[in-house]
């Protein structure tokens, strides 16, 4: 059988035990880090999970290699306090980080403008050696094999369904620039929810026809929430496209 006194009288015990007056180790410490156990104390932590944190903490510190510790004697006077030095630190690292990353999106767009290079997933990769292999007049079945709506998805960050007609225009402007399958995109909005767009390169005729009846291909998807009338026509190095939403489709 539980003994509920029992256990009542061992929860009162420890919260004596943990308090100002009765833990020796509170009265024997200074009274700067006295103040620092009441500012974690009012946070609702005990006086034992202080200590603990304290331990585990100490411990990390002590456990660096004799390298990266000779590193912080030698610096922590220069910032004041190892903490001072932890947090420079971190926000340099921090500034390292975005600092590579935006070399790399850097060397892309040189790579993107000096090379012609063109950012080119798997699946549109083998779409367009599909492509190459056939007859000029075979563009039907890679055109079919379109990732766009994926791509969509991906830098939308929304439901299909939550997407109107514009959303997706830009986003195809945004990534297919990027990208590099064209060097200029130019969007005009007829009316509300009719647009007109001009897609520009330096390829041939035979590339704007695959691009064509890639883009006619989306937009006329069953996958879309609504129902687009599509015409477009293909030129030597431009695609123009006129797209409108007729109607909302039923869910």
């Amino acid at each position: 059988m539980i003994n509920i006194s029992s256990k009542k009288e061992n929860s009162v015990e420890k919260e004596v035990a943990e308090s100002k007056d009765n833990n020796p180790i509170y009265v024997k410490v200074s009274n700067e880090t006295r103040e620092i156990i009441d500012k974690y104390k009012e946070e609702g932590k005990t006086i034992s999970y202080i200590i603990e944190d304290a331990i585990d903490l100490y411990d990390n510190i002590k456990s660096l290699s004799p390298e990266v510790a000779g590193i912080i004697n030698k610096y922590k006077e220069k910032y004041g306090s190892e903490a001072k030095l932890f947090e420079n630190a971190v926000k340099l690292l921090n500034k390292q980080e975005n600092l590579d990353r935006s070399e790399d999106i850097d060397l892309w767009c040189r790579a993107r403008d000096e090379l012609h290079m063109m950012l080119i997933g798997k699946t549109t990769f083998n779409q367009m050696l599909m492509a190459a292999e056939t007859p000029e007049v075979s563009l039907d079945k890679p055109m079919k094999k379109n990732i766009a709506l994926d791509v969509i998805l991906w830098v939308t960050g929304k439901p299909l369904k939550d997407l109107s007609l514009e959303e997706i225009i830009n986003a195809i402007k945004k990534m297919w620039i990027v990208a590099n399958y064209f060097y200029f995109i130019d969007v005009k909005k007829i009316a509300n929810d009719e647009f007109h767009l001009i897609f520009k390169h330096h390829e041939n005729k035979r590339y704007s026809n695959y691009w064509l009846g890639y883009f006619t291909e989306l937009f006329l998807s069953n996958g879309l929430p609504f129902k687009c009338g599509v015409e477009g026509q293909a030129f030597d190095e431009t695609l123009s496209l006129s797209i409108k939403k007729l109607y909302k489709k039923k869910s």
